[in-house]
């Protein structure tokens, strides 16, 4: 996978200059490197809004910035299968963490989760306990984790990382200039971890991988513990050694600390990876039933 991977993107970034110098009949010629000129077309090509145009505008400058080729950020934005899409902004007035404690709970603590969470454990057992060790942090909170975000790797894919920002940075003014920073780190990862900028799918708002971390706080906290020198959102090694790093980077998690209780330590870590109260509590409760039910297996 790893050596794949690199392959490819190499192929990708010694195309650019042969393959994008011709002309493209519907989006005109990619430009060999940056000018002020460039920006701008870059900006109408990918802008569909007054909005969208303000917000891009930063986003290219920034990339011209970071050193990210013209040449490459000219193929992300003329890729054919960039739209924005309606339900992302339904899904944005209606978040699930805003449902009842109970309705929300029914959603994550029940039979279903538990029996998966302790057939996950026993099939990745070893690691798991390897990571916790390494990191100083509870098994079982990583397990409930993935548990939460993704039902441990069932779902974790329903839009494109760009479209789901692209469609945020055009429609939801409250959220657009925070998808911009996130748009940004996008492109980071993608030169970065190899990843190609339209093929990875995550959540509405972008999250993605079965950490479900949304972009900056993949480029900021995401580790590769199995070696091979990318960090992979969907490889287990890595995204349970994530999340770890970030709890104890980003959410000050207290090592050696059983104390869950709220407004302790480590109550505040797992409010740092999703500030809502309602998925604190879900998922401290399905890592204590986790627990409960491993112990009992």
């Amino acid at each position: 996978m790893r050596y794949l991977r690199i392959i490819l993107t190499l192929l990708m970034l010694m195309s650019t200059s042969a393959v994008f110098a011709d002309r493209d009949s519907k989006h005109g010629s990619a430009p060999a490197s940056w000018s002020d000129q460039v920006e701008k077309d870059m900006v109408t090509l990918i802008s569909k809004n007054e909005q969208a145009r303000q917000i891009y505008s930063r986003v290219v400058k920034r990339l011209r910035r970071s050193g990210v080729p013209a040449a490459y950020a000219w193929q992300v934005f003329s890729n054919p299968g960039i739209k924005v899409e309606p339900k992302i902004s339904k899904r944005f007035a209606k978040p699930a963490e805003r449902l009842d404690y109970t309705d929300y709970r029914r959603i994550f603590v029940n039979t279903k989760r538990i029996d998966g969470g302790v057939k996950f454990y026993n099939q990745h057992r070893t690691l798991l306990h390897e990571v916790a060790n390494k990191y100083g942090v509870d098994p079982f909170l990583i397990l409930s984790f993935v548990g939460v975000e993704t039902q441990y790797g069932l779902y974790a894919s329903s839009y494109p990382v760009f479209n789901s920002l692209h469609t945020i940075i055009h429609n939801i003014p409250r959220r657009a200039k925070w998808a911009e920073d996130e748009m940004v780190a996008w492109f980071m990862i993608c030169r970065v971890d190899g990843l190609g900028p339209h093929d990875v799918k995550g959540s509405y708002a972008g999250a993605f991988g079965y950490g479900q971390f949304m972009p900056t706080s993949f480029k900021s906290y995401a580790v590769d513990m199995d070696g091979d020198g990318i960090r992979e959102p969907f490889e287990w090694a890595d995204v349970m050694a994530s999340i770890a790093n970030y709890l104890l980077k980003r959410g000050k998690y207290q090592i050696g600390s059983s104390d869950f209780s709220e407004n302790s330590a480590n109550w505040r870590a797992v409010y740092k990876y999703n500030p809502s109260k309602n998925y604190v509590k879900v998922v401290l409760e399905l890592r204590s039933e986790l627990q409960l039910a491993i112990e009992k297996s």
